[in-house]
């Protein structure tokens, strides 16, 4: 039998940032009665508590379940409520470097949409993610923008070299149309 098992949650839980169905809750409860259950995405611990943590049935043993926003750079678990075990947090100096590579690299590489749907920057603490459109974007927007990754590769690239050190990744890899946006976090290098 298998002791833990992990899931994305955007596309694979739930919908891109909805709140898992009632049928997903009373199975993830089902799952949490047999094993450990972890849950990473790249949103902030305020979209999990929304997309999972507040969705689950009562008969749930949250302490059996993992949650980690911002690609796993938080941990969140339960015991008696949701606290935080741990966040690998940007510096102010970090914060200011990876806010000004973002304004030089969509500069020079001059992907600058005309329409934008609220905030392109979204500072999560442990993770910085720059969404081309904008965190609200119409699905059918963010199809057409970079169907085939090939802006969001030059804007990583470019990135990469003003960035060295850190993590520098795409998301929607699996579901390339449908995640315009690309997150910074802290480069983890393992022995």
């Amino acid at each position: 039998m298998k002791q833990l098992i992990v899931f994305d949650l955007d596309g694979t839980l739930a919908e891109s940032k909805r709140p898992i169905r009632d049928s997903m809750g009373e199975a993830l409860a089902d799952l949490l009665n047999v094993a450990q259950v972890a849950v990473i995405s790249g949103g902030d611990w305020p979209q999990f508590e929304k997309q999972v943590a507040q969705r689950l049935p009562a008969r749930a043993d949250a302490s059996k379940l993992w949650l980690m926003p911002t690609t796993g750079t938080k941990l969140y678990r339960y015991d008696g409520g949701w606290r935080r075990i741990y966040a690998e947090l940007f510096d102010d100096k970090q914060r200011r470097a990876i806010l000004e590579a973002f304004d030089a690299a969509l500069a020079a590489t001059g992907f600058t949409p005309t329409e934008i749907w609220g905030e392109r920057i979204e500072d999560r603490g442990s993770q910085i993610t720059f969404s081309a459109l904008g965190q609200e974007a119409p699905l059918d927007a963010k199809e057409k923008w970079d169907p085939d990754f090939a802006k969001r590769k030059i804007i990583r690239s470019d990135l990469a070299g003003r960035l060295p050190g850190l993590s520098i990744n795409m998301g929607g890899a699996l579901r390339p149309s449908t995640s315009p946006r690309a997150s910074i976090k802290p480069m983890v290098l393992k022995n």
